[in-house]
Parts: C-alpha cells; structure tokens; sequence
C-alpha cells in the first residue's frame, strides 16, 4: 500500500480563519513546539529529510488527517477565489519536499510547521516578504533546490514541483490584496 501526500495552500477570508483558527491553530503550535529540536537537528545537518521516517516524524504530515472534513470544507468553499497551491506526490509529503529543496535557513521563513498554517489577514500582510525572499531564487539555485526537491520526492509530477518553488508568492499576495488569510495543510488522505 502506498500513500500520496497533499498540500494545500489557500486563501480565504479572514471570518474562515477565525472559525478553524480554534481546531487547527492549537495542533499545528503544538507541533511546532515539540518539533523544535528536531528542527534544529535538520539545521545542523544531523537530521536527512531524504529519510522518510526522519521526514514523518519531523514534519508530522498527517497532523491535520482527523480534521479533513472541515479542510475539506474549507477548500471546496473557496477552490475558485482565486490562487492556490496544490501538490501532491505518491511516496512523499509535498511540504517536506520544499523544506529539503530551499534547506532549514530558507524554509524557516514560512510560517507554521511544514506546511501547516492558520493565517489571519495581519499575519500574512506580516509574512508576506519572509515568504517572497525565502522562494526568491537565481537560475543556479533554482536549479540546484529542484535537484533536491526531487532527491526527497521522486515520484513528484513536474507541474507539482513547479507548484512548489512558484505557487506560494501568489497565494500570499492574492490574499494580502484582498485583505485574506491563508490556510496551509498537508494532508495523507486514505
């Protein structure tokens, strides 16, 4: 048996991120939390993300599994407002593919934890340039995180990797335009 693992990333109003913020925020800070040491054991070159274990346990994909429902909810609710981010990879965790691709440095720049976020308005206004510069890469290094983004998802379609170097900034600047959220998930739906 295999698992295909998702990663959605969308915009929403700000009224949507106060309702999930109470289940979902919660969960992810916990996370981020106890998952602290493993971040730094990543950030010291001790952890290798081509691991799957070592990604599952630091990067905790199924966190959100018990709440797709509401996820679900959420992006049917809002699959047309506009750009979203939406990968998935079979035998991977999309997420987990970005943090190896861009390294601990980079990729300590998004918010949340591997890919799990609850946003509101104020704080995407406020994460927006972290995000922008942490995805701004010259031809060299983009060429260079693709090779990486691969070494940890091969099984990765080209256009969800594609997705993953380029589908965040628009994500943010469409919400921050519109005065939005974001809400991020990875998911390993059965």
């Amino acid at each position: 048996m295999s698992v295909t693992g998702w990663w959605i990333v969308m915009a929403v109003p700000g009224s949507v991120v106060a309702e999930v913020r109470p289940r979902l925020g919660p969960l992810i800070e916990g996370q981020a939390a106890a998952g602290q040491g493993g971040f730094e054991r990543w950030r010291r070159g001790e952890l290798d993300l081509r691991c799957v274990p070592e990604q599952y346990d630091l990067a905790a994909p199924d966190l959100l599994d018990e709440h797709l429902d509401l996820l679900y909810e959420v992006w049917n609710a809002h699959a047309e407002s506009g750009p979203s981010l939406a990968a998935s990879c079979r035998k991977g965790y999309p997420a987990v593919g970005l943090a190896h691709a861009l390294g601990p440095e980079r990729f300590a720049a998004l918010p949340g934890w591997f890919g799990h976020f609850v946003l509101s308005p104020g704080r995407v206004r406020d994460t927006l340039p972290g995000v922008a510069a942490a995805l701004s890469l010259d031809p060299a290094q983009r060429a260079a995180a693709e090779q990486r983004l691969r070494a940890v998802l091969d099984e990765v379609q080209d256009a969800d990797a594609a997705a993953l170097l380029d589908g965040l900034v628009p994500v943010w600047q469409r919400a921050r335009d519109a005065g939005w959220g974001v809400i991020g998930a990875q998911a390993t739906p059965s």
